[in-house]
């Protein structure tokens, strides 16, 4: 088996559910990120990223050196206000599935990379945010800004987004916006559970 490692070579890269430009994308990878090679299939390579996502990437993306002149990204100071802050920055990026940057994101995108900022590593799709092991399940009318809310369709978890206070949420659907989550029927009528953060930032 294959056990090596090889590093993202340009600023964004797409990853694949298979080693095919015609497949869907389902998430993506940063500059310099390191990614455990699993196969390969041609010019493509099955990876494993930080989070333990598996996917395919074209060799194009992709470089055996580390670039060391890259400064890792740090864990940063996390509070409400520099949550908020953070969230701001993403506002009108565009609903892309499988995205995860300032160029493009889905729900769980958004979410993963917004706490990976404060050093929390999540896992890539809502259904294993909702699931995450330090999340605590609280009642909505207990929720504070940070909280995650997660929706559902036919008990199937389908959305995430994270509470932004003053009974609105920020989440990406069509593109990262903020809005009263009581003038979003849809989105109402299918909350399926609300996840404080607490247990982790504020303990």
């Amino acid at each position: 088996m294959i056990q090596k490692f090889k590093f993202v070579n340009t600023k964004i890269a797409n990853l694949y559910i298979e080693p095919n430009f015609k497949t869907q994308l389902v998430t993506q990878a940063i500059e310099n990120e390191k990614l455990l090679i699993l196969d390969k299939c041609n010019d493509w390579f099955k990876v494993r990223q930080w989070d333990n996502y598996e996917s395919w990437i074209h060799s194009f993306y992709l470089k055996s050196a580390h670039d060391k002149s890259i400064c890792k990204s740090q864990k940063n100071k996390f509070s409400k206000n520099n949550l908020i802050n953070v969230c701001n920055t993403f506002l009108k990026v565009p609903y892309l599935w499988g995205g995860k940057t300032k160029y493009g994101t889905d729900c769980s995108g958004l979410v993963q990379t917004i706490y990976k900022h404060f050093g929390l590593l999540l896992p890539r799709d809502s259904q294993q945010q909702l699931n995450y092991p330090e999340f605590e399940k609280i009642d909505f009318k207990d929720i504070e800004i940070g909280d995650l809310l997660f929706f559902s369709k036919d008990k199937v978890i389908n959305h995430v987004a994270i509470y932004y206070g003053n009974g609105q949420i920020i989440h990406s659907s069509g593109y990262v916006k903020v809005e009263l989550l009581v003038n979003n029927l849809k989105l109402s009528e299918s909350l399926y559970e609300v996840k404080s953060i607490r247990k982790i930032f504020y303990e």
